[in-house]
């Protein structure tokens, strides 16, 4: 009968992976193993590695809940990349409530991932070369108990070794996005909440013509072809303010 498959040979393993689906295959047997209902992996890189505007690479993750995220511009109230962002050790979802202050829209994001089944988790910020940081979250089953210190502790070396293996695989992304104009970026953040270009041209005073040429530089250095894509990659990237509240 062969071994679980810990945290222990979970890391050793990695170091033989030699391809992104390889690593993929390794997470999810290690969640199996470790008995997640869920693992997400959301990075700037991955957003080009499939047709996915989800952002991510999931595992248990349900179907309605993707589509929800991305077609509802859910992802504009997720509080948990940000907060994730700013902090170092891993911290459980439930207790995210009490760590930070959260917006309604917020609070009515995590309303609603607990109808589709999110009890508790862990979230992980994991770090990589060129500021290729990206977030590892975690979901338990109902009722499970909290992994110990030494468990949350295993689990996060676990997360920055799968993802440093995945730096190694993959090419990082340009940093064109650096070099947005204020009208490219004024435009990414309508875009984001989902105007029209004919209403954009009519808030920026410019013809649909140049928001049209505005959009095709925008989607050239932000490496995109839809403007999902482009939202939720300027979410993540930090050009876009989650609450919005700037934008009348």
């Amino acid at each position: 009968m062969p071994k679980k498959l810990g945290s222990d040979r979970f890391v050793d393993r990695l170091s033989e992976v030699r391809s992104v689906s390889a690593l993929w295959l390794l997470v999810n047997r290690f969640a199996k193993a470790q008995d997640f209902r869920t693992v997400t992996y959301h990075s700037i890189d991955v957003q080009s590695l499939g047709d996915s505007n989800f952002g991510a690479v999931a595992i248990g993750i349900p179907h309605v809940f993707q589509r929800m995220y991305t077609a509802e511009r859910l992802y504009l109230d997720d509080p948990f990349p940000a907060f994730a962002a700013s902090r170092i050790s891993p911290f459980f979802w439930q207790d995210l409530s009490q760590m930070t202050t959260l917006t309604d829209k917020q609070q009515a994001y995590l309303r609603i991932a607990r109808e589709h089944g999110f009890a508790d988790g862990l979230v992980c910020q994991v770090f990589g070369p060129q500021a290729r940081n990206a977030l590892v979250s975690i979901g338990f089953h109902e009722g499970r108990p909290r992994p110990s210190q030494a468990e949350v502790t295993a689990l996060q070396m676990a997360s920055q070794l799968a993802h440093l293996r995945f730096c190694a695989l993959v090419e990082g992304p340009g940093a064109s996005y650096r070099r947005l104009s204020p009208r490219e970026l004024e435009l990414l953040r309508w875009i984001a909440r989902g105007k029209s270009n004919t209403s954009i041209a009519q808030i920026m005073g410019v013809s649909r013509h140049t928001v049209d040429t505005i959009m095709r530089r925008l989607f050239g250095k932000l490496d995109v072809t839809d403007r999902t894509r482009a939202a939720v990659r300027g979410l993540a990237f930090g050009l876009i303010d989650q609450s919005l509240d700037n934008l009348a």
